[in-house]
């Protein structure tokens, strides 16, 4: 069930326009949000809350966009949270800190990208390659398959598939125009 909604979410065309925009807008001030709350807690250069949340974006935006999600995330952690350039500006931690989290930015959202990229060039294959539905008989259950699925799905009794597949047949040439459904 989980492994069937991500692959539908990879597969989905990413979000864009003013959907988007409030996506990345969001991502990024929830984190904010987590680490201004965490203030007491977690202190110095921490990006960390920052990551799951570049994974979403790699994972619903355009590559583009979640490179953006992750570049303001270092703008608003260097400006909010680690303060202007002074005495009290640990520069060094920042830039180790910042290089990490976009290093590990750039990894997630390229892995998102190889991976959605995979799973479209499986189901052109399987779009390409298959003949449509595959039937198979096992004990008198009919069975119906599809190319890149794991599980087939039962049908029926062989009688009743058989019944219903003439009465599909029967009445698919009425070009009525309106819905039918065969059971």
């Amino acid at each position: 069930m989980v492994r069937a909604g991500l692959v539908r979410l990879l597969s989905a065309p990413p979000l864009g326009g003013w959907k988007a925009l409030v996506l990345g807008i969001l991502i990024v001030a929830i984190p904010t949000v987590v680490r201004l709350a965490t203030e007491g807690t977690v202190t110095g250069c921490e990006f960390t809350p920052y990551l799951p949340f570049v994974l979403i974006s790699a994972v619903l935006l355009r590559w583009w966009q979640a490179g953006a999600v992750a570049l303001a995330s270092v703008a608003i952690m260097g400006g909010l949270f680690v303060g202007p350039p002074g005495p009290l500006f640990d520069a060094a931690c920042f830039a180790s800190a910042a290089m990490i989290f976009l290093v590990s930015s750039a990894a997630m959202i390229g892995v998102a990208l190889l991976v959605r990229r995979t799973i479209s060039a499986l189901q052109k294959r399987g779009r390409d390659s298959s003949g449509g539905v595959i039937f198979s008989l096992e004990r008198g259950e009919v069975w119906a398959s599809w190319h890149g699925q794991d599980l087939p799905v039962r049908l029926g009794s062989q009688k009743r598939v058989s019944e219903m597949m003439k009465d599909f047949l029967a009445h698919s040439e009425d070009d009525s125009g309106l819905p039918r459904r065969f059971w």
